[in-house]
């Protein structure tokens, strides 16, 4: 029995003294431990300096001239596409150049006329009414696409209070500017949105009459644009010449114009317009564009027009130019218009139209 117990004290020790060894094996000095603790926490501070110093590049970059111009070309470019403007009536650049001989490139400022063909944009026609003896010429100017620029419109105002002016509807300022243009005396047209030939790549604007409308459709929208301009006495075609030469369309316009006592001037935005028959048609107040001013914002242009809208009024007896509200425009009217006093009278447009014979 003796012999056996100190059998199993021996195991006993062996036991112990071997798991001692074993532990002492599978556990790992203490500085090694540390070491790879240092190592393991450098790599993740190098790590967020790294993307720290990305972000900071990306986000606080200083800016250059270079891209502070790009940023305001780009804010301009989003602001222009929001900002709703007329596209004006008139004639394409080819003949719009050799209007134009002599005059300094930089100093044209094209516009994106409707095109069209075979039309220039002085229109000579023989009145039907010669002027008598002793008869003082006569002059209409119309200024177009009134209701985003109200400055302008009122200084065109106080140069002549007989200066006629068309207001596109649904304008942002259109209702505003025609109340104050009416209270100093102006008379007052819609310039009614019509189908230009290039639609839809030119969009006449809010309101436009389209060839695709039917009979209904195309009267209520009319009916909404008198509705949105107030004081008017008559119309005028913005673009249209698409609409302009269907005769049908053009007789159920002329129709309700009629029924309203108010009067059309055709713009003359194409070389087939049935403006003219249609009103003969019905009997309808009439009259039509002899000049357009303004294709080029350019003073000495602007006046060389003004000048054959006056030689129209001498041979003729009577003229119609129609305009727009540029600085331009204000600034030629502005020299032109006093040197007519007692040689050409500046007269409303009811007085320069009439049922067509």
């Amino acid at each position: 029995m003796a012999a056996k117990k100190k059998t199993k004290k021996k195991v006993s020790k062996k036991n112990i003294t071997k798991r001692h060894t074993n532990q002492r094996k599978s556990q790992k000095p203490p500085v090694l431990n540390e070491f790879k603790k240092i190592l393991v926490g450098m790599v993740i501070l190098v790590s967020l300096c790294l993307i720290a110093a990305m972000v900071a590049d990306i986000f606080f970059q200083p800016r250059t001239a270079v891209d502070k111009k790009k940023d305001l070309t780009i804010l301009n470019k989003q602001q222009e596409k929001h900002k709703i403007k007329p596209v004006q009536e008139g004639i394409s650049g080819v003949r719009i150049k050799k209007a134009v001989t002599g005059l300094k490139k930089k100093e044209e400022n094209i516009i994106d006329y409707e095109v069209f063909e075979d039309v220039d944009q002085t229109l000579i026609e023989k009145k039907s009414l010669l002027p008598g003896k002793g008869h003082i010429p006569q002059i209409v100017i119309i200024i177009d696409d009134i209701g985003y620029d109200k400055k302008i419109a009122l200084a065109l105002c106080d140069l002549d209070s007989n200066i006629t002016f068309s207001v596109l509807p649904f304008a942002p300022f259109g209702k505003i500017i025609s109340k104050q243009l009416h209270a100093k005396g102006s008379q007052l047209m819609l310039h009614l949105p019509m189908e230009p030939v290039e639609y839809p790549e030119i969009n006449p604007g809010p309101g436009a009459i389209l060839s695709s409308m039917s009979p209904d459709t195309l009267l209520n929208q009319l009916k909404k644009n008198m509705n949105d301009v107030p004081n008017i006495v008559g119309v005028n075609n913005h673009m249209g010449s698409k609409i302009t030469t269907r005769s049908d369309q053009m007789n159920q316009i002329f129709t309700i114009l009629k029924r309203e006592n108010l009067f059309f001037i055709d713009s003359r935005t194409a070389p087939e317009s049935q403006c003219k028959a249609s009103a003969r048609l019905l009997r309808l107040k009439f009259g039509q564009r002899d000049v357009f001013l303004d294709n080029f914002q350019n003073q000495e242009y602007i006046t060389g027009q003004f000048e054959k809208l006056k030689a129209l009024a001498i041979k003729h007896g009577s003229a119609i130019g129609i305009g727009h509200p540029y600085e331009a425009t204000l600034h030629t009217l502005s020299s032109e218009l006093p040197k007519l006093k007692n040689k050409i009278k500046i007269v409303r447009a009811d007085r320069l139209v009439s049922i067509p014979g």
